[in-house]
């Protein structure tokens, strides 16, 4: 059985994210990452799970779904180049959504503790780092305001 090759800072810096940041300093990052590949289907994480892990999404789709009791809502279907548990970056952290894979579905994942352990260096790039994270963040609560929005005026929230 071969083994997928270990991720380099390179291939870090090919993700949107990490584009343009200096390979030095994702090396760190990088000795933590690995790819993971999830079958059409699988579930990646379930709503209330422990977040300790941050993907990039190399191939495939993914949907998040919300759930609050017996009603389960699809907020987002996200794809190649975006980010995926971003908010296990926050303290105590749990994911706030379910996910699971749409098709054959490829990511690379890091330890959340890695990245901020990246975006504590103080340098510019750390803090070109903090400020994609942050538009990430609020690209995402742009686009549950819209889904609200929708909602008001058709009542049920679509997938995004």
């Amino acid at each position: 059985m071969a083994s997928d090759p270990p991720v380099t800072p390179t291939d870090l810096g090919h993700l949107p994210l990490f584009e343009g940041v200096p390979d030095a300093e994702l090396l760190i990052l990088a000795a933590s990452a690995s790819r993971v590949a999830y079958a059409d289907g699988e579930t990646i994480f379930e709503q209330g799970d422990p977040a300790t892990t941050v993907m990039s999404i190399l191939r495939g789709q993914i949907v998040l779904r919300s759930a609050d009791g017996d009603r389960s809502t699809i907020v987002q279907t996200i794809g190649p180049g975006e980010l995926l548990g971003w908010s296990a970056l926050r303290d105590d952290a749990t994911t706030l959504t379910s996910a699971r894979a749409i098709g054959q579905v490829e990511v690379l994942a890091f330890p959340a503790e890695r990245l901020l352990d990246v975006l504590a260096t103080g340098g510019a790039s750390g803090r070109l780092l903090i400020r994609r994270l942050i538009g990430i963040a609020t690209t995402h609560l742009q686009a549950t305001r819209m889904q609200l929005h929708r909602a008001g005026r058709e009542g049920v929230i679509t997938g995004g």
